[in-house]
């Protein structure tokens, strides 16, 4: 039935609810004109309604729920008109949207590359602990450095109630990127720094942090140095400034990059297999800047199953200071990354953010160069080239587990 019917004493009235005429809405041009401006499309939609993703993408209202809720029974085309509706207004389905549009929820997503290192377990806990003390509770999922993933998660988060986000980076896929500044959602960007705006940024120059690990081996003599790198290809761009700071050093030092750079993921086994890229190459360097302590340690069980002493033959430095870097044999020499205090000076500033309060004036803060047991003043050439090059063993060979 297309109309609804109501009987009172006095007469008999019919409002028409839907009403086609030639397969479109019967209304005069003024009143398709006074629906078509009451769309909202710009960054004042966090309160956009599924009214208004129906009448953008020219469907019922009913039509948009069961694209949302159950998207087989809709049509390819259909789907796809609600869905870039939903982007554009930055409409939020969600039972409790009400709520969550007028900061109540009181729930934060956060979304970090991974829990397996310990960093991120640190600053976790950290920024829980603020949020906890302020009566806001974390939501927490990991991106495996994926961005696809980081956004899949983080608008899952949002739809699923969360109030604001905490994210690792600031590279964003360009889904999540609009998806954040068409709903006007509270989010914050952790472990980096913006050289032209860093708002609602909480990081660290890491740039600079790896300037400042190959100012020290240069300061020791060391000419030949080498750099194992996180993954860059997958846009992260923290991996990414680390690698343009060990370019940036080498340049002002006149001292060769390109060829120097392996890329492994951050975890021991890549540390190995950066290490023995680099020789492979035919390199002989006598220093290794890494991009986390986990590279660090996978080049160290390389050099021992070599036959390479550290520091005497090659210097490491690493970058994080997890606790384990000041218990190895030899201690290593590190990057400390104040992780603890930016976990908890994102949750102030999330808070601050979603209560509409003034933000917290400390948004970046310095990292250390820690100076333990893994670097000296670099050898002669020949003696690392033969101890590089010498055949390994079985019992050269250390098991450490990465878990």
């Amino acid at each position: 039935m297309d109309y609804i019917s109501a009987w009172r004493p006095s007469s008999f009235v019919v409002w028409s609810r839907w009403r086609r005429v030639g397969g479109a809405p019967f209304m005069t041009e003024h009143q398709r004109g006074r629906k078509r401006r009451s769309i909202k499309t710009n960054n004042a939609s966090s309160s956009a309604t599924v009214s208004d993703v129906a009448r953008l993408a020219h469907v019922s209202t009913a039509t948009v729920s069961r694209a949302l809720n159950t998207p087989d029974v809709v049509r390819l085309e259909v789907r796809e008109r609600i869905a870039a509706a939903v982007e554009k207004l930055g409409y939020i389905p969600n039972d409790s949207a009400r709520a969550l549009r007028q900061n109540q929820t009181r729930l934060i997503g956060v979304v970090v590359p991974t829990l397996s290192y310990a960093l991120y377990a640190d600053f976790f806990a950290s920024l829980q602990g603020t949020l906890a003390q302020d009566g806001y509770f974390a939501l927490l999922t990991t991106s495996d450095y994926d961005l696809h993933s980081e956004a899949e998660h983080a608008i899952k988060l949002i739809r699923q109630g969360a109030q604001g986000l905490v994210l690792v980076g600031r590279l964003r896929e360009k889904r999540l990127a609009n998806f954040l500044a068409a709903s006007g959602i509270p989010h914050v960007s952790t472990y980096v720094t913006d050289p032209t705006d860093n708002e609602n940024i909480i990081g660290f120059d890491n740039a600079r942090a790896i300037r400042e690990a190959v100012e020290h081996l240069v300061s020791l003599g060391h000419r030949r140095i080498a750099m194992l790198s996180g993954v860059t290809t997958k846009q992260n761009d923290r991996a990414i400034a680390r690698v343009n700071g060990f370019r940036i050093a080498t340049q002002i030092h006149q001292l060769p990059s390109e060829s120097w750079i392996a890329e492994a993921p951050y975890t021991i086994e890549g540390g190995r297999l950066a290490l023995r890229a680099i020789l492979a190459r035919g390199l002989e360097p006598t220093a290794l800047v890494c991009g986390s302590d986990m590279l660090a340690i996978g080049a160290l069980q390389e050099c021992k199953a070599r036959g390479i002493h550290v520091p005497r033959d090659i210097s490491i430095v690493g970058f994080d200071d997890l606790e384990i870097a000041a218990h190895l044999d030899p201690p290593l020499s590190t990057v400390e990354v104040p992780s603890v205090e930016m976990g908890k000076a994102a949750g102030e500033h999330i808070i601050a953010l979603c209560s509409r309060a003034p933000a917290p004036e400390k948004t970046i803060f310095e990292t250390r160069l820690v100076i333990r047991k893994t670097t000296a003043k670099p050898r002669s050439r020949e003696i690392i080239t033969q101890r590089a090059s010498r055949r390994r063993t079985p019992s050269d060979l250390l098991v450490f587990s990465s878990s």
